[in-house]
Formats: structure tokens, C-alpha cells, sequence
């Protein structure tokens, strides 16, 4: 259903094909992982508490055929993000964009999803969204630290149409689609895969009202200089695109 999201076929083209790193760069050891699970299903907790998702069966599946273990703490989203980048964790992931802001503290694998944004609003809300200029009619709100401030600061923003500071920032997706439903918020920013979940897995009664298409790409999180991102591409390469889709195709049902 999402394969033509996938922009593998091309990335992978760019990705070291050296096979030196499989050898010696993570096998036997122990991978610090920084996560924030609160994206489904790149990363969620189950009803009895477990971690899963898209990025845990990614790079648990790198780490076996490499012969690492993981060893996973969690954060909250900043945290996730500070710990990757002061070096306290090796790898982070739990949805993450990959974002130019980001790219200055942090080293990100190859995309393994092009995403889209999503503005969805409760079914039985009748919002309709003709053009852009009506979005100051009406709140919108989305997890803090999360990309879409970057859509709205460098596009919406300078084009008049929504303004950074009249956002509602929550600490997850769980309390943004909470006071979305409770009729508090009237649109909340949220990205495909998650958009997804929530509409077809949790059956909440939500509708998208306006997408943002292919704006935004996923990655696995390392700190600034780590070899370990470049064997982690190279397991991309070796697992191929199809193999990739077909795990996050599997999520997506």
C-alpha cells in the first residue's frame, strides 16, 4: 500500500558498499539506545508494556546480524535527542526527522520512510480547509519538539498563514489527540504513520483535513562521528528496499 513512499531504491545508490565495518565496528558490543516511545508504530509500547515498532524491529535486526546487543533507556522526546547528542547514547530512535537543525548535533542514517504531515481534526468537527489562508481560524497543536515547528517557522509562518507562537505543545501524541478529542483543540498536526494508527488500530474518529505530502524524511539517530551509522547503511544496502518496505508495510496494516 505505502511502497511508493519509499525513496530506498534511490537513497541506497549513495550508501558505502565496504564491507569492512561488518566486521569489527559494533560485533560483541553493547549499543546505548535512547528512545521516546510515543510514536506508533515507529515506536509504541504494547498493552503489557514492551517496546515495538518500525525502528526497534530495524535496528534490533541490524544488531543480530552484527552481533551487538542493545542496551535501551527511555526519555522524553528532548532527552531522547540530548542523549544522542552529548554522546551519552550511541543510537537514537523513535520516529525522528531528519531535520538541518538536527544534522548539526546529531548524524542520521539513510531515510528508511519519506513521510508525510497530516492536519486531522475530530470526524464529527467539519473543518474544511479550501486553502491555507484559513488556518488562523482555528488552534492547532502537536508534541513538543517535533519537525512540524520547522514547517511552520520557515513556510507557514513567512507565508502568513500560522504563526509558531499560537501553537498548543503537548509532551506526546497521547495528550494531543486527547484534547483534540475532548474537543480542546481543533486540529492536530500528525505524521502518516501515526495518523494511520490512530485512525485504523485505536478506531478514533479522526478525518485528515489538509496533507502536507513527502515533507519530511525518517532516520535512525547516532552521535556526530559514529562508524556505527555508517555500517548501519551498509546493512540498509545489504537488506535491500523491497525487504526495508516490507517491514514497515507489515506496521502499517
Amino acid at each position: 500500500m505505502l511502497s511508493k513512499k519509499f525513496g530506498l531504491s534511490m537513497i541506497v545508490l549513495g550508501i558505502m558498499s565496504s564491507s569492512a565495518f561488518a566486521d569489527s565496528i559494533v560485533e560483541g558490543r553493547i549499543l546505548n539506545v535512547a528512545v521516546s516511545p510515543a510514536s506508533p508504530p515507529m515506536l509504541f509500547k504494547s498493552a503489557d508494556g514492551k517496546l515495538q515498532g518500525i525502528d526497534l524491529e530495524l535496528f534490533s535486526s541490524y544488531c543480530q546480524s552484527r552481533h551487538c546487543k542493545l542496551n535501551i533507556t527511555e526519555y522524553a522526546w528532548d532527552g531522547m535527542l540530548g542523549a544522542v547528542a552529548s554522546g551519552q547514547a550511541d543510537v537514537a530512535f523513535s520516529g525522528i526527522s531528519i531535520t538541518d537543525k538536527r544534522k548539526k548535533v546529531i548524524d542520521f542514517s539513510e531515510p528508511y520512510y519519506i513521510n508525510s504531515f497530516y492536519l486531522v481534526s475530530m470526524a464529527n468537527h467539519k473543518i474544511t480547509l479550501n486553502n491555507l489562508n484559513e488556518l488562523n481560524k482555528y488552534s492547532i497543536g502537536y508534541p513538543r519538539g517535533m519537525a512540524y515547528s520547522d514547517l511552520i517557522k520557515n513556510d507557514l509562518e513567512p507565508k502568513g498563514y500560522y504563526s509558531l507562537s499560537k501553537v498548543k505543545l503537548y509532551p506526546t501524541y497521547n495528550e494531543t489527540m486527547a484534547d483534540l478529542k475532548n474537543g480542546n483543540l481543533d486540529l492536530a498536526f500528525i505524521e502518516e504513520p501515526v495518523y494511520f494508527t490512530f485512525k485504523n488500530k485505536k478506531k478514533m474518529p479522526i478525518e485528515s483535513r489538509y496533507v502536507f505530502k513527502n515533507v519530511d524524511q525518517l532516520g535512525i539517530a547516532f552521535k556526530k562521528g559514529s562508524p556505527v551509522r555508517d555500517d548501519f547503511n551498509l546493512w540498509l544496502k545489504e537488506q535491500g528496499p523491497q525487504k526495508i518496505s516490507g517491514i514497515v508495510d507489515n506496521w502499517m496494516k
